[in-house]
């Protein structure tokens, strides 16, 4: 058996990982790993906050070199607990239609519920796929618990400010006061014949 050296090794699991990246290549299953999401904060109960925020920012991941500054720009936008207690942040790694379609339908699968109100921001590039997936799905997302989204057509580190987070935690409040009154009161007779 002959043993390689290192370097050969280091290119082989380099190349294998850039292949990995190209597009096409990635499906649904590939966001269950966390290397496939910029921020993804699962681990936080569903309980403890009341919706989640879908967030896709202007960097399309086209190059594993962008990716360290990526993940700093989305920390700054929607990480650090800008959203504490409003909502658990998803963020996936994306660079076509078919990738936001496959994130969206892998969160959808693993930590969405019916009762959940979630929340769609997007910048640039990536909003604009973002923007395109909701207008194509319009009516099964509203059915869903979309309480809302914002688009900025250009990236801008000022994006998310306070007001949004603000007018976000609104929104995410009011599509939670009426799916909740949407539903009928427990032992309430809406659906059943009273008699006299």
């Amino acid at each position: 058996m002959k043993i390689r050296p290192p370097e050969t090794v280091k290119i082989l699991a380099l190349s294998l990982l850039a292949l990995a990246a190209l597009p096409g290549c990635r499906s649904s299953s590939t966001f269950e790993y966390a290397e496939s999401w910029l921020i993804r904060e699962d681990p936080v109960r569903p309980f403890a906050v009341p919706s989640d925020l879908i967030y896709i920012q202007d960097e399309l991941y086209d190059d594993m070199a962008k990716l360290q500054t990526m993940a700093h720009y989305a920390q700054t936008q929607v990480g650090n607990g800008r959203f504490n207690g409003v909502a658990r942040v998803f963020s996936p790694l994306v660079e076509t239609e078919a990738d936001v379609e496959n994130a969206l339908k892998w969160y959808f699968r693993y930590h969405h519920s019916k009762d959940r109100p979630f929340f769609f921001l997007g910048e640039g590039r990536g909003g604009a796929l973002l923007e395109k997936y909701e207008t194509l799905h319009a009516e099964d997302l509203a059915k869903a618990g979309l309480a809302g989204s914002r688009y900025s057509k250009t990236p801008d580190a000022g994006f998310v400010n306070d007001e949004l987070v603000k007018a976000v935690r609104d929104e995410i409040q009011k599509a939670r006061y009426f799916r909740v009154r949407e539903r009928p009161a427990p032992g309430s007779c809406t659906n059943a014949v009273r008699r006299r």
